[in-house]
């Protein structure tokens, strides 16, 4: 009888999506049947809802045929999505000037809680509405990177014992998953320290809170608007459990951290000193707040460590399996590998073996590799919607009409990230794409004399001026880490994370190359971690 309900009011949500594509009456219609469009057979019956079904496979293929049709020549083009509804896709050449509109205009907070569904996967409104960890990320965390580096390394070090193991032997791993725990253990090392950082369970609960925030909200946007409560109260479901598994084993730790602040606070001999951590920092936001009480809820502190981990995780793991998956899959004799371990070893020599920021700083080359593979493995085909709220729209070069309000916009950023104009041999994996050439070229002589053949493929692919540009540096033609005044604020942390993980499996263990680089699974705009396996063993280090 369920499944009988269930199906009917699918079919009468589908009707009504139908509906809502023939009448003709709306401003809205009339700028779909002005707008180019990909995707849509209009000659056919049901065009759009047949389109916006098969967008579920068809959308990363949509967005590149749009791009080499429309974009390229500075025209903005439509897809169908099953997830948004119709998304305008901006040509990169009206990128700067769209993206920069003021929030009057087009809508960024709102946007992004639609795409995390936060009204179901946030239970915690005050968490949702009064963002302090975001702040915490924006400026307190920014403002001690040279403090938390060391405890970085040291987590990502014990990660990699755990996960990698420390066996001679070859042993078969698996990518994304052992990313995932390294990377979320490394992080909490800067957000609330030991023990929470190096318990199993806890980092865990995290990584699964992560994916069922995900996995829910993509469901719950792919729902007809009539099935939203139910979608909307399964993902609720998997949340809030995945929220109290990390709670059980978090609760204590902030309730006596907190006790200990409270203490500390009221009495001046109090011996204590605290912790600088991501968990310190939100507990000192909570006390200059408008109403500390409301916000020193120990629940509430603990439930604002997790959506700093929901975002930060999955982003820098996705990057690090790409970056494993496109530098083992390149030619050995290219020399890479070994290129990028000498520049480690130089830089963690020079520091007397201990990481520090300055250490870190120093990795150019792991750099480029970085953002190298941000750049040609993205998390996703069209990324960084925005919402038109202008009562008037919006309106872009080589339309006939304003974009509707309403209407989410987007950047298709790996057809621009593949654009053999923009990026020569675009869909090739150069690691030192972005580096200064005299620094490639300083440390391959450096350690072997025969590098002609690879030093000419490297340098080949280098940044036209010859100067290094930073992973964490945003223009018009690379969005890693997003675009304008709203880009990520952690992505600063977020690099000196990689750049240790990175360093740290160059020296300490041996990897096999892949004869065939591993391809994520394509679902709407998504790119999926693959699920890939690697061979590798722990080696003296290369130091």
């Amino acid at each position: 009888m369920f499944i009988l309900t269930y199906m009917i009011l699918l079919a009468l949500a589908l009707v009504a999506a139908l509906l809502s594509w023939l009448y003709p009456g709306t401003k809205t219609a009339r700028f779909w049947m002005s707008q180019p469009v990909v995707g849509v057979i209009r000659s056919q019956r049901f065009a759009w809802l047949r389109a916006t079904l098969r967008s579920l496979t068809q959308t990363q293929v949509w967005v590149f045929e749009g791009y080499e049709q429309y974009s390229t020549q500075n025209t903005p083009f439509t897809i169908p999505s099953l997830d948004r509804g119709p998304q305008v896709i901006v040509p990169p050449r009206q990128i700067a000037k769209v993206y920069s509109l003021p929030e009057t205009i087009l809508d960024v907070d709102d946007t992004q809680d639609q795409t995390l569904q936060i009204k179901w996967t946030v239970w915690d409104k005050v968490v949702s509405k009064e963002r302090l960890h975001v702040h915490v990320v924006r400026n307190q965390l920014n403002r001690n990177l040279t403090n938390i580096t060391e405890a970085i390394a040291d987590e990502i070090d014990f990660g990699f014992n755990r996960m990698w193991g420390t066996d001679p032997d070859w042993r078969g791993v698996k990518i994304w998953d052992t990313c995932l725990r390294i990377v979320a253990g490394a992080a909490n090392g800067a957000f609330c320290g030991q023990p929470l950082c190096r318990d199993p369970v806890f980092l865990d609960s995290l990584r699964d809170h992560a994916m069922s925030v995900f996995s829910g909200a993509l469901l719950i946007s792919c729902t007809p608007w009539p099935l939203k409560s139910l979608s909307g109260g399964i993902a609720a479901a998997m949340c809030k459990y995945q929220l109290k598994r990390a709670l059980k084993i978090c609760l204590p730790f902030v309730k006596d951290r907190l006790q200990k602040t409270a203490q500390s606070k009221a009495d001046s001999a109090y011996d204590w000193t605290p912790p600088n951590d991501g968990l310190q920092w939100i507990i000192e936001e909570c006390y200059s707040s408008q109403n500390p009480a409301a916000q020193l809820d120990p629940k509430r502190v603990c439930h604002r460590i997790v959506p700093i981990n929901d975002v930060s995780l999955h982003t820098s793991s996705f990057t690090l399996q790409n970056l494993i998956l496109d530098l083992m899959s390149t030619d050995p004799s290219l020399g890479y590998v070994e290129t990028l371990r000498k520049e480690c070893a130089a830089a963690l020599r020079k520091a007397n073996g201990v990481w520090t920021r300055d250490a870190v700083s120093s990795l150019k080359l792991v750099d480029s590799a970085i953002r190298e593979s941000m750049r040609i493995s993205t998390v996703g085909t069209i990324m960084l919607p925005r919402k038109v709220v202008h009562p008037n729209g919006v309106m872009l070069e080589n339309c006939q009409d304003p974009i509707p309000p309403g209407v989410d916009i987007g950047i298709p950023i790996q057809p621009i990230h593949l654009d053999e104009a923009i990026y020569p041999d675009a869909k090739s994996y150069h690691p030192f794409r972005f580096a200064q050439p005299d620094e490639v070229r300083r440390i391959q002589e450096s350690f072997t004399p025969d590098i002609e053949s690879a030093e000419s493929q490297t340098t080949r692919h280098l940044s036209q001026e010859g100067k290094q540009t930073q992973a964490a540096t945003l223009d018009n033609t690379f969005f890693g880490f997003g675009v304008g005044r709203h880009a990520c604020p952690g992505r600063f942390f977020a690099l000196i994370e990689m750049k240790l993980f990175v360093a740290y499996f160059l020296l300490n263990y041996e990897l096999q190359h892949f004869k065939t680089r591993p391809q994520p699974a394509k679902i709407l705009w998504l790119n999926y971690p693959s699920d890939a396996t690697i061979n590798v063993r722990r080696v003296p280090a290369f130091v």
